[in-house]
């Protein structure tokens, strides 16, 4: 696999840089690290292998991952010892291209996918690439993200996009694959009951692929009335959870929400809160499935007892695998309507660190972030 800007490579820490683009702006890049500073700096242009592109990065999402990484320091066992560039929901266009590359051109706009795997081990091999010991996957340590200027990156992970497609709806690749993934674990069915823990873009990206798979009935939740707010405008029904209540008080609202005698059979938790965790495995029908979709703390307690005296299952799932090019024909087009208002702000590159704010601000109401380079 050739070195790439995702290992740190590249003229990011200490390699030699390439020649600066014809035109080039300063090369931007949002850094975090483990002082939970969170800062811009200018850092060289990349240099490309032989089967990378030069990508100019157009857009980048802000995902949850990112915020966890800059304040916690750290998600389970992935620990910020270093600086570290953040970012990994991107869009871009494509500059110059490898000598060995002949699937993309100088000028095609693409969707980028954030991780590169070995290509070598049983993971790999066998199609769950996912799971690759040795994957490079942006701004997760010790791997730099993509939320900068400029970056090279394999061909082979880049995915072109229709002219009509947006850098921004191209950014929702990710997410949307996130969900995608999930969704595959167990594979609603039509006329099964549905419950999905959290409205953000996961949660509502999730709920859109179970209303597809034709599950019925179908409830989100969430804390903040701004984004369910979000759901019902996509047609969703709606459970807003106060903080107050219990973890059986919360599993009787869920029940109680879906209606009578209609328990949900499959849980996808989108938050990783712990309470909200135990109260999907308490809300979900004897038997049934949780999807723990969401990030949690490193340890979280479990009701283990009562999971196994009613034999609930809970799967587990690590990003996504094979879906990049799925993903880019149905949001291009339009399969699931109109998926712009997702993105509620917008900030320019320059102004990441104001964007990563307000993604704190719950007074925002923001539900995905965005930080785009329109130069």
């Amino acid at each position: 696999m050739p070195s790439v800007a995702l290992n740190g490579t590249n003229g990011v820490n200490g390699a030699t840089s390439a020649p600066p683009p014809k035109g080039a702006k300063p090369n931007i890049a949002i850094y975090t690290n483990a002082k939970h500073e969170l800062f811009q700096r200018e850092i060289p242009y990349p240099e490309i292998g032989p089967d990378d592109c030069l990508v100019q990065v157009r857009c980048t999402g802000i995902c949850a991952s990112d915020v966890h990484f800059w304040r916690s320091g750290c998600i389970g066992d992935m620990i910020v010892r270093e600086d570290m560039i953040l970012g990994h929901e991107s869009a871009g266009e494509v500059l110059t291209v490898g000598a060995n590359v002949t699937t993309i051109k100088p000028g095609q706009r693409v969707a980028i996918e954030p991780g590169v795997p070995c290509a070598a081990c049983k993971h790999c091999v066998g199609g769950r690439y996912n799971l690759c010991p040795e994957v490079k996957f942006a701004a997760t340590p010790p791997t730099d993200g993509t939320l900068r200027r400029y970056m090279a990156h394999p061909a082979k992970y880049l995915f072109p996009i229709p002219d009509h497609m947006t850098y921004a709806q191209a950014a929702l690749v990710e997410p949307f694959s996130v969900a995608l993934a999930a969704v595959d674990k167990c594979n609603p069915r039509v006329g099964q009951p549905v419950f999905i823990a959290g409205a953000g873009p996961v949660g509502l990206a999730t709920a859109l692929f179970v209303r597809a798979a034709g599950a019925s009935p179908l409830v989100i939740s969430d804390l903040e009335e701004s984004r369910l707010e979000q759901a019902r405008r996509l047609g969703f029904n709606a459970l807003k959870i106060e903080l107050d209540w219990t973890r059986d008080e919360v599993a009787h609202k869920i029940r109680e929400a879906m209606g009578e005698r209609c328990a949900p059979e499959i849980v996808f938790e989108c938050t990783g809160a712990q309470t909200s965790i135990q109260s999907a495995i308490y809300a979900v029908e004897d038997g049934g499935t949780v999807v723990q979709v969401g990030c949690s703390k490193p340890d979280v307690e479990i009701p283990y007892a009562a999971m196994a005296f009613r034999e609930v299952n809970i799967v587990t799932t690590l990003r996504y695998h094979s879906t990049w090019e799925k993903m880019v024909r149905l949001l291009s087009d339009r399969y699931f309507g109109d998926v712009d208002h997702l993105v509620t702000h917008t900030f320019p590159l320059e102004r990441a660190e104001d964007a990563f704010k307000l993604w704190l601000d719950r007074s925002a109401n923001a539900i995905k972030v965005q930080i785009v380079d329109e130069s």
